[in-house]
């Protein structure tokens, strides 16, 4: 649920009404969660409707598919971690991950995969920095109507000073992808 309290605490900075909703899930126990974020002018009710997600956001693929029953093939852009977790290890390299993308690509008007796990990997960094680095690429690709200093100071306000140097270098490294 990082994720979307890092946006939402951006989107309050940046003067919008926010509403937020966890739908369902079992983060606690490594399972999915699903959070609903809505900001902008007037905002009632903080769930999506079908069909009316503008964003997206998922850190693993197949979990991002699901999520498409939100998304519109004409405005929705999705984001992913394009990592799929299987009880398999050899299921990475299969022909279904493949598949996932294709299906993804019929949901939405936009759709970026961003291997986040292998980036991190090749940098040294700890994977646990997946929501930081998500956010570095929504300020890259200009996806959000937030500044980037807004979300760097949400990302402050969430973690301890410890871990700010880290989160820092992900931040700036998904700029340059």
């Amino acid at each position: 649920m990082t994720l979307a309290e890092i946006l939402a605490k951006a989107a309050q900075k940046s003067g919008a009404e926010v509403k937020e909703a966890e739908l369902h899930g079992l983060s606690q126990r490594g399972g999915p969660l699903e959070c609903h974020l809505r900001f902008g002018q007037q905002i009632y009710s903080p769930l999506i409707r079908r069909a009316d997600a503008d964003l997206i956001i998922g850190l693993e693929l197949l979990e991002t598919l699901r999520a498409c029953y939100y998304a519109s093939k004409d405005k929705t852009i999705i984001l992913g971690n394009d990592r799929y977790l299987s009880p398999d290890p050899a299921a990475r390299l299969t022909s279904q991950n493949k598949k996932i993308r294709q299906d993804l690509k019929k949901f939405c008007q936009q759709l970026y995969l961003v291997d986040v796990d292998d980036i991190l990997a090749k940098n040294n960094l700890n994977l646990s920095l997946i929501n930081t680095f998500m956010l570095g690429v929504l300020v890259e690709k200009n996806i959000l109507p937030i500044k980037k200093e807004y979300i760097w100071q949400a990302i402050r306000e969430k973690i301890k000073p410890q871990f700010w140097a880290e989160n820092e270098k992900v931040f700036n490294l998904a700029q340059e992808i």
